[in-house]
């Protein structure tokens, strides 16, 4: 702990980011790794080892730590600081749980009897080596601490200068004690970690050989100017790389990035790590793909070590190179490694981030942000009512804790603009399309007009139509219609959502932007971002302004074909006027409308109606949510804080996890998977079978697809086999009853959708 913090020394301001002194920071680290788990020091926890029956009272550990770490910094920390001395001990008390509010501190006296119980069967030579290392008595004396306590406490209510620093302290000491105390255990004492150096110049070596630096038409010469000046100005700690879709932000992001990372490792003596993080998983894998291309065109083996993904799908797999040797690590080993983000560039989404930010739970990776470069592509993702918490701490940890955040995006919301530089100054004025919005519309209505008018024009043209709905329900209506109504053949009619598991998502994807001429995909909201498809033309249900930009950058991608159209028409159920943008905030759906004040724009006119939509949310009073949590975060108030989701759970709605066993593969990953959960697991097994378990539950993934179950009038039910190991299982001998190769899983009901 620490050497992690001895690492980040020269970058951070500890007095601004935590509210204490650099000794006082180190001290308090030094107490916290000494001293949280002195309690395992007592007969009763040595007994609850070996597998005796002891009472669960006196056999936990975490609260003699805690009590020792105060005795140990009072009288070191200034009492007009002694916050910091609870957040001290609420780390350790909550180390092997769920953080509280610092008023649970008080319940110690309560359990006073048991802490003096537990004090007398304390191991006296472990104690008398312990108290040597810390240079006094470690001191387990509840009744002297507890004023001690009040007094600290009342001392931060009193605080009339309330901000997020003592929130960052504990979770910066939270999360760097977690990582600590995990890795400790898997690698026995024995962890290290090499830093690798990157060329900042990867991306420029990669362009030269694909050529991209010897531009030979108008689009390609607009990319090259673009990427140059996104590079040119490196004097900056928040920065904007702003470009519409297609423009080549990936790259250009990457190469700020590695650039920016070696001017830092020049000027402070400290190499940052790049965290790159994404909305959404669909995209992750692309990006991966791009920057493993980028390092190998130089010769840089992207090992673990150099490059790796982490979401709650990564398989756990973790290889570095060590004096030439290749080195894999067992698959516990690697959960850690991969969930520190143990590697010089981690691409990861914005839940893990913001979800390790703000939280009442244990995570290994937050203390890693300090000192970073952290890259936030399409940040305008984020729920509009977080906006203004998140740009809060966005800049308390750039203005701060050293950390560097790039935005890339071709529409940032105002609150994440105002403290940010803009790196792109030129004119890349893309205008590959028109937008025209046909307002409101039945479902019957649209699919024998405007669709059917569509589809007709693309067939006789051989030309690509892209269909984007809002509802699984509707996407599939429209599908059907095509095939069975129309007449559509399957070889040029294609269905995408997250009805369908990611394998087959994957293959259509490929076989979609492999065919050329004539085809027709009917889609979800999935494709809005960064899939990397064009098509001639699009029509796309009503959605939230930035969603039908997102889906805009899907038409016309690259300017290689004449101009293309994209038609906006608000689907209704039926004449009962009932929308299919239900599923979106209300809020939201009236800000684009009120944007959308005509008929018809350019490709350059519809992005500028961004700024006035932004402004309307901001409008709206959407912050609202944004300041309780900030009011949260001074008050170290952890049971609201841990309320904060960016995934919005609609209310009734049940999840059921669907496994599908679609093919081979999905059947042999699911014996093993049954094989593994069916077994007894020794105590001292536990945490390589929980590894383990984790692997096969992720080798199932693929296969799965999460069904979303809920509630509103009128609805029918559903209809699936029963749960088996926590998954609803779809053997292959039933899969034609639940499952449709072209459209997705059909559970027989429509009170459902699927993430």
């Amino acid at each position: 702990m620490i050497e992690e913090l001895e690492n980040i020394r020269n970058v951070v301001d500890p007095e601004k980011f935590f509210g204490i002194n650099w000794y006082e920071l180190k001290l308090l680290v030094k107490g916290i790794a000494y001293l949280h788990d002195v309690g395992k020091a007592s007969k009763y926890f040595q007994d609850k080892l070996e597998g005796r029956s002891v009472n669960k009272e006196l056999s936990q550990h975490a609260i003699l730590g805690s009590v020792a770490l105060g005795n140990f910094l009072d009288g070191k920390i200034d009492d007009k600081k002694g916050v910091a001395i609870l957040i001290g001990m609420a780390v350790v008390k909550y180390h092997h749980g769920k953080a509280k509010p610092l008023t649970s501190l008080v319940e110690i006296y309560d359990e006073q009897e048991v802490i003096e119980k537990i004090t007398v069967s304390m191991d006296s030579n472990y104690i008398g080596w312990l108290s040597k290392i810390l240079g006094e008595k470690v001191n387990l004396n509840v009744t002297n601490l507890m004023p001690r306590i009040i007094s600290w406490r009342k001392n931060f209510r009193r605080n009339v200068e309330a901000d997020i620093k003592s929130y960052m302290m504990f979770m910066y000491l939270y999360s760097l004690l977690s990582w600590a105390d995990r890795t400790d255990a898997a690698f026995l004492g024995k962890y290290s970690f090499t830093r690798v150096e990157l060329d900042p110049n990867l991306v420029d070596i990669y362009r030269k050989k694909e050529g991209f630096d010897n531009p030979t038409t108008e689009m390609d010469l607009m990319r090259d100017n673009f990427y140059k000046e996104s590079i040119s100005d490196l004097n900056f700690s928040i920065g904007t790389i702003k470009g519409k879709t297609g423009i080549g932000k990936t790259l250009s992001t990457l190469s700020l990035a590695l650039k920016k990372r070696e001017d830092v490792r020049k000027s402070k003596g400290y190499t940052p790590r790049i965290i790159y993080c994404l909305p959404f998983l669909s995209i992750i894998d692309q990006t991966y793909e791009v920057i493993t291309n980028v390092l190998k065109a130089s010769g840089t083996e992207p090992d673990s070590s150099v490059l790796i993904q982490q979401h709650h799908l990564t398989d756990l797999s973790y290889t570095s190179r060590r004096n030439g040797e290749i080195e894999d690590y067992e698959s516990y080993m690697a959960d850690i490694l991969l969930n520190s983000w143990d590697s010089e560039i981690t691409l990861t989404t914005f839940e893990s981030l913001f979800h390790a930010i703000l939280t009442n739970k244990r995570n290994l990776h937050f203390f890693r942000v300090p000192g970073s470069i952290v890259i936030l592509d399409e940040i305008q993702a984020v729920p509009p009512k977080y906006w203004k918490v998140i740009s809060e701490v966005l800049k308390h940890l750039s203005s701060y804790a050293g950390v560097t955040i790039i935005f890339s995006s071709a529409t940032v919301p105002q609150p994440f603009l105002l403290s940010s530089k803009r790196l792109i100054r030129g004119n890349y004025e893309l205008d590959r399309y028109d937008v025209n919005y046909f307002g409101e519309m039945t479902f019957e209505d649209f699919k024998g007009n405007v669709l059917k008018e569509y589809v007709q024009n693309v067939r006789d043209r051989g030309k690509s139509l892209m269909i984007v709905t809002n509802t699984i329900k509707s996407c599939k209506e429209l599908y059907n219609y095509l095939r069975e109504e129309m007449g559509l053949k399957e070889d040029y009619l294609y269905c995408l959502s997250s009805n369908i598991p990611n394998v087959v998502r994957r293959n259509i994807i490929r076989e979609i932007r492999e065919k050329k001429g004539f085809r027709v995909l009917v889609t979800t909201q999935l494709i809005e971002a960064g899939v990397d498809l064009s098509f001639d033309y699009c029509i796309r249900d009503l959605g939230p302004l930035d969603s039908i930009l997102q889906v805009a950058g899907r038409v016309n991608r690259s300017s290689e074909k004449a101009r293309g159209k994209l038609v906006i028409v608000e689907l209704l159920r039926d004449e009962s006027k009932r929308p299919f943008s239900w599923i979106y905030d209300s809020t939201i759906i009236w800000a684009t409308k009120q944007i959308l004040d005509k008929q018809s724009w350019s490709e350059p006119e519809i992005y500028a109606l961004s700024d006035g939509y932004f402004d309307e949310l901001e409008k709206k009073g959407l912050e609202s949510k944004s300041l309780e949590l900030l009011e949260a975060l001074e008050k170290l108030d952890f049971d609201e804080i841990g309320k904060f989701s960016l995934i919005e759970q609609m209310r009734g709605s049940v999840n059921l996890p669907v496994f599908l066993e679609i093919d081979e593969k999905a059947a042999n990953a699911w014996n093993e998977y049954c094989k593994l959960v069916s077994k007894n697991v020794d105590k001292v097994e536990k945490f390589e079978f929980l590894a383990k378990k984790k692997q096969a539950i992720r080798a199932l993934a693929p296969y799965v697809v999460n069904l979303r179950i809920y509630a509103y009038p009128g609805a029918d039910g559903y209809f699936l086999p029963d749960i088996q190991n926590g998954f609803c299982y779809i053997s292959s001998d039933e899969l034609e009853r639940y499952y449709d190769r072209k459209t997705g899983l059909n559970p027989e009901g429509d009170n459902f959708y699927c993430d």
